[in-house]
């Protein structure tokens, strides 16, 4: 069983989880040889294991079936209410600070207000385009321009292994506009892709690559002086993918050696290093002055279903590409 008996799982973001390695490679070092060899550490690229785990977490009734430490990113189904009504809302897990993150996010609310889940970071997702595909059709400027007619077929947006997509975007979406924002997405989104092929895409020469493609501020970066391409800070500010920690409440003390790495500087630096700002106080993630964000919230996140909302917003997302016959 994925994770059962491990003292850390750590899900990392395919951007951070080399250099992450390294760093925890070179703490483990410093620690006495018998504690180092003692713990049990897993740490895998998000991408390649989150369906083999993520998926039998419904499944797990007992608190020793998970890991001691769980980090992830995203809205997976530690978020979900299996897990929420078993482990959160009993008090198995607890929030390990009350980092607010620096100037432009400490008004974001980035604390858990119950103290279960730890933010560490965030992925920021914008939209990118691509001026010779989107010819004389207006730059978007906020999330809700990507709803118009205009640009309908125009777009490229996180697709997942099991048919599903950005759900960081189909909820915000979902939460400003309702139903029919969502199949208005629909239509103007022609491919579900992993950011990688949006990159792929925008610098080959096919005639049907989109001419926007929302995708994390890391992937993006890589377009940056190439003079085709603007990176968009919408105005009402980039969209918040959370990167979290879950820590075993009675657990804490003793793995108070793990958790001041993980929650400690150096990686909150890994992570603000790649575009995934970090909240710890003493990183400077050194974002646009000017810069804002879009965060979905945690009251939110809370009063929600999160498994049925994700399965109705695809639902009501793939309405509208059904009535795009182009879309792949």
């Amino acid at each position: 069983m994925i994770g059962a008996g491990l003292n850390l799982l750590a899900l990392l973001p395919c951007p951070v989880k080399v250099p992450i390695e390294q760093a925890f490679d070179e703490y483990l070092a410093t620690l006495p040889p018998e504690r180092a060899t003692a713990l049990r550490c897993q740490l895998e690229g998000n991408a390649n294991i989150e369906s083999d785990y993520y998926d039998t977490v419904e499944q797990l009734t007992q608190l020793e079936q998970f890991p001691d430490i769980i980090i992830s990113p995203g809205f997976n189904s530690l978020f979900e209410p299996p897990f929420v009504e078993r482990f959160i809302k009993t008090g198995q897990f607890v929030s390990v600070n009350e980092y607010a993150g620096d100037r432009h996010l400490s008004a974001l609310g980035v604390c858990d207000p119950t103290g279960h889940y730890t933010m560490l970071a965030m992925n920021l997702l914008v939209p990118v385009v691509d001026h010779r595909r989107l010819g004389d059709r207006p730059v978007p400027r906020c999330w809700a321009d990507l709803l118009k007619p205009e640009y309908e077929n125009s777009l490229a947006i996180r697709g997942h292994k099991d048919g599903t997509f950005c759900e960081t975007l189909l909820m915000t979406i979902y939460k400003d506009t309702g139903v029919a924002g969502l199949r208005s997405m629909g239509r103007n989104v022609r491919y579900g892709w992993h950011p990688s092929q949006m990159i792929k895409a925008a610098l080959g020469s096919s005639p049907d690559a989109p001419a926007i493609s929302v995708m994390p501020l890391f992937f993006a970066q890589t377009l940056v002086g190439k003079e085709q391409y603007s990176i968009i800070w919408p105005d009402d500010g980039a969209l918040i993918s959370p990167v979290t920690m879950l820590v075993k409440t009675e657990k804490r003390a003793e793995l108070d050696d793990l958790l001041a790495f993980w929650a400690g500087p150096r990686v909150a630096a890994i992570f603000s290093g790649a575009f995934f700002p970090a909240v710890h106080p003493q990183v400077d993630n050194q974002l646009p002055e000017a810069a804002t964000f879009k965060w979905i919230g945690w009251d939110y996140i809370i009063n929600n279903d999160i498994k049925k909302l994700i399965s109705a917003i695809n639902a009501a997302f793939r309405q509208g590409r059904g009535e795009n016959i182009r879309c792949a």
